[in-house]
C-alpha cells in the first residue's frame, strides 16, 4: 500500500509540474502577463542566511474583481499560481551576491554565509533579463537574544475555524481579508514577550498553510499589530513522498527542532491550537529537546471531543514529566499568566493582554 501511495505521489508530481511548464510558458507569451519574483521572509544568524523566494507568472496590472463574488474570485485566485521553472535570480544582501534558479516548483532557496547585524535588512532580488527587481527582508537573530517564539498560524492567531468544516471554508474564501479576525490578546501576548527581552526575541509563524498566502498573511500581522517574523509554511500538491503536502505533526516538529538548533542561546515558548495536530508536534519537539523549552500554550478550539481534550492531557502529563509545562489555555489571558509567573512577561504586558481579552468577552478568544 505504501509503495503504492509512493508510486502515486511521484506520478502526480511529475504529471503536475509538466501541466506548470506548459502553463508558465504560454502565459508568459502573452503581452499582459510578466515574470516576477514572490520574496518570502528571511532569517538566520549574524553569520548565515536562509532566503526563499517564488519565480512566477502574473498579470502585469492585476485583475481587479467586483460584486459579490469578488472576494471569493480573489480568494481563488491566491491558490492558483502560475510558478516558472528554471528561472534565473540574482540575490543580494548588503552586497553579498548569489544567483540561483528556481526549481520544478518556481521556488528560489538558499542558503548565505554572510557577516551581518542583528536585525531587520533588505534582500534584493533582481531577474536576470527581465530588468526587474523586488525587494525582500530577512531577519537576523541577535545572538544575545535569550527566548525565542513559534507560533501557529490558523486558530492560534487568526480565527479561521478549521475544525468547523462549512465555517472554515467561509471564512477561507467568502470573507474578505481585512475582515479576518484576530484571536484577542494574542498581539498583546507576542509583544510583550518580545518587549520582556527587550525586544530581541524572534518570532517564527510555523504552518501547514500553503506559502500562496505569505503575502495576506503578512499584511494580517501588521494590521493586528503582530511582531513581524519570518512565515514558515508548506508547499500545497502532490510533492514525491505526498499526495497534497507534508503532514503536519512531521512539517512543524522538523522546522522547529531546525530552529532550536540553529539557536542555541534561545529558550523558547511554543503556541498552538487543539484542532488539529500542534500538541502532537510540540510534543514531538519536546521530547528531544525539554532542556530548550519554557511552555507549550495550546488554546482549546471548540467544538472539541471528550477524546480529543483526553488527548491533550495525556501529552500534557507527559511532557510535565519531562520538565515541560504545556497548558490547554482558554484565552490569550491565561497563557500570559503563566508566563508572567515564569518571569517571561512583565506585569504591564500581562495587564495589557487582559484588556484585550476583555474587549472581546463573547469572541474567539474566549
Amino acid at each position: 500500500m505504501a509503495q503504492a501511495r509512493t508510486w502515486l505521489a511521484h506520478a502526480l508530481t511529475n504529471a503536475e509540474r509538466a501541466a506548470d511548464r506548459r502553463i508558465g510558458a504560454t502565459l508568459l507569451r502573452r503581452p499582459a502577463w510578466g515574470l516576477t519574483v514572490l520574496p518570502y521572509v528571511g532569517h538566520g544568524t549574524t553569520n548565515r542566511l536562509h532566503l526563499r523566494a517564488r519565480a512566477v507568472a502574473r498579470r502585469r496590472e492585476p485583475r481587479q474583481f467586483s460584486g459579490p463574488t469578488a472576494v471569493l474570485l480573489t480568494a481563488i485566485g491566491r491558490y492558483l499560481s502560475a510558478e516558472v521553472a528554471g528561472a534565473q535570480v540574482t540575490i543580494d544582501v548588503a552586497g553579498r551576491v548569489q544567483p540561483a534558479v528556481s526549481d520544478d516548483e518556481g521556488y528560489v532557496d538558499v542558503t548565505l554565509d554572510v557577516d551581518l547585524a542583528p536585525g531587520w535588512h533588505p534582500v534584493t532580488f533582481r531577474l536576470d533579463g527581465a530588468g526587474s527587481t523586488v525587494v525582500g527582508k530577512a531577519l537576523v537573530v541577535d545572538p544575545v537574544a535569550r527566548l525565542g517564539i513559534v507560533s501557529d498560524i490558523d486558530d492560534t492567531i487568526i480565527h479561521t475555524g478549521l475544525t468547523r468544516l462549512v465555517e472554515a471554508i467561509r471564512t477561507t474564501l467568502l470573507v474578505s481579508e481585512d475582515a479576518r479576525v484576530a484571536i484577542p490578546g494574542a498581539a498583546e501576548l507576542y509583544t510583550g514577550l518580545v518587549a520582556a527581552d527587550d525586544g530581541r526575541s524572534p518570532v517564527f509563524y510555523v504552518s501547514t498553510g500553503a506559502w500562496n498566502l505569505h503575502t495576506v498573511l503578512a499584511r494580517f500581522l501588521e494590521r493586528h499589530s503582530f511582531p513581524a517574523g519570518p512565515m514558515l509554511m508548506t508547499d500545497w500538491g502532490p510533492g514525491g513522498k505526498w499526495l497534497f503536502r507534508e503532514d503536519s505533526i512531521g512539517f512543524k516538529s522538523r522546522t522547529i527542532l531546525a530552529r532550536i538548533d540553529e539557536h542555541p542561546q534561545l529558550r523558547w515558548v511554543l503556541v498552538g491550537d487543539s484542532g488539529q495536530h500542534d500538541p502532537e508536534a510540540y510534543a514531538a519537539v519536546a521530547r528531544l529537546r525539554p532542556e530548550r523549552l519554557h511552555a507549550i500554550y495550546i488554546r482549546e478550539v471548540p467544538p472539541q471531543s471528550p477524546g480529543r481534550r483526553q488527548r491533550v492531557r495525556e501529552l500534557a502529563e507527559e511532557l510535565d514529566r519531562l520538565g515541560v509545562p504545556m497548558l490547554l489555555i482558554s484565552d490569550s489571558l491565561a497563557a500570559a499568566e503563566h508566563a508572567g509567573e515564569l518571569g517571561l512577561l512583565e506585569t504591564a504586558h500581562v495587564e495589557r493582554v487582559l484588556l484585550a481579552v476583555e474587549r472581546h468577552p463573547t469572541s474567539t478568544g474566549r
